[in-house]
């Protein structure tokens, strides 16, 4: 059954004060930047999550701050500000804010000034790193469980992430993740290329889904028949709110991908590709794959007036979809839905079980949180073993495999 369009709003709408955000921010960690991108005493750089300007930076000492944008004082912008002493000084009237979140000076304030500094409203968040990412906790009490993952904890040469913004509300980034059915399509001509999945995904267009239900998420098997009898099987897992697994094209030890989508607000979202291997060093084709990881994979060029710059001159040539990067692929159809895609309207078959599976879980997390009355559903961080969520993929006669392979 497609979504109403109530139960659509409830999904999709994240900006401060809806009851998806309030989840949100009150239960995760949320992923905002690449570690790069924030030197020590260099400019702060600006984040936009959940429809709010923040700002980041790292203090001369390593640490890293996260604030609102505003100065708590007048409101100038702390992206202008000077990044000092383990501290942001705002360049309107030198207010000082530390790392850690205090105001420590107010030059402008002629009594007793220290103690003024201590009734300064600043709004500071907590912050840590992890695989190369830079993670705040926006919540209004002590932190949440962080999700510790085995590839948050892998060396710094067995893991690489980058990022993109798209055009879209977050939850088509999301779906995509979980969508196994289309890889044999959207993304055949890029099957069987170095850092690609396996062709034999094309054996068979339509893969039958098996599904477990897990606490905080569920796994399922996309199952392929290959032209050689054998069965090709596609083990991906999903964590809420946005952990998508996906298995590695070369197993068992092949690189890995885990997909996150940061809400940037209602029609935007930051795409990550996180990239792992739990056992050894990444393939040389991930040990440099971009020269800004912080605008990576090739966003799409334009939208819907010259169709998200598909090339038609390479489709003519052969080229499946005239996209010149597999991920633009996915960017380009989840643009294409719209900056809200209506589920009222859609057709579903048995190839969105796993999409129909993820919308399910969320939707019953999120209607525990009444923001009226301040309710706020709680995630079962306590019942994860984060340290265990890993794809798998595998050639076998025996589809009921699938359950021992991942045991």
């Amino acid at each position: 059954m497609p979504l109403t369009k109530e139960e659509n709003q409830l999904l999709c709408r994240v900006e401060t004060g809806s009851p998806m955000c309030d989840t949100m921010r009150e239960n995760f960690w949320v992923p905002l930047t690449v570690s790069v991108k924030l030197v020590a005493n260099g400019r702060p750089i600006p984040i936009r999550v959940f429809g709010e300007n923040f700002v980041a930076f790292r203090a001369g000492d390593g640490r890293v701050g996260v604030f609102d944008e505003a100065c708590p004082h007048r409101g100038a912008s702390l992206l202008l500000a000077r990044n000092e002493d383990n501290a942001l000084r705002c360049i309107y009237h030198g207010w000082k804010y530390s790392v850690t979140g205090r105001c420590v000076e107010v030059p402008t304030e002629p009594r007793n000034p220290e103690a003024f500094c201590r009734t300064v409203p600043l709004k500071h968040y907590p912050a840590r790193e992890a695989a190369g990412v830079v993670w705040a906790w926006f919540g209004s009490g002590p932190a949440k469980q962080f999700p510790d993952f085995e590839w948050t904890r892998v060396p710094a040469n067995q893991v690489y992430a980058t990022k993109q913004t798209m055009q879209c509300n977050w939850l088509q980034n999301v779906e995509a993740g979980m969508d196994s059915a289309h890889v044999s399509i959207l993304h055949s001509s890029w099957m069987g290329q170095p850092g690609a999945t396996p062709s034999y995904v094309t054996d068979d267009l339509a893969p039958i889904y098996d599904v477990d239900q897990l606490d905080g998420g569920f796994r399922y098997a996309a199952i392929r028949n290959m032209n050689t009898g054998n069965k090709y099987i596609r083990v991906s897992q999903f964590v809420m709110p946005w952990y998508c697994f996906i298995p590695p094209r070369d197993f068992p030890d092949g690189d890995r991908l885990v997909l996150m989508s940061t809400p940037v607000d209602d029609t935007h979202v930051t795409y990550w590709n996180v990239v792992y291997n739990p056992v050894k060093p990444l393939s040389p084709s991930y040990q440099v794959p971009a020269e800004d990881p912080d605008n990576f994979p090739p966003a799409t060029v334009g939208g819907r007036e010259n169709a998200w710059g598909q090339d038609r001159g390479a489709m003519a040539r052969g080229h499946f979809t005239g996209f010149a990067h597999l991920n633009t692929e996915d960017f380009a159809v989840g643009e294409s839905q719209g900056a809200i895609a209506d589920r009222s309207k859609e057709w579903l078959n048995a190839g969105d079980r796993a999409v129909v599976e993820m919308r399910r879980l969320l939707l019953d997390l999120v209607k525990g949180t009444d923001t009226a009355s301040g309710k706020i559903a709680a995630f079962p961080h306590d019942k994860i073993d984060y340290q265990t969520v890993r794809a798998y993929a595998d050639v076998t006669p025996d589809a009921s495999s699938w359950r021992r392979l991942v045991a």
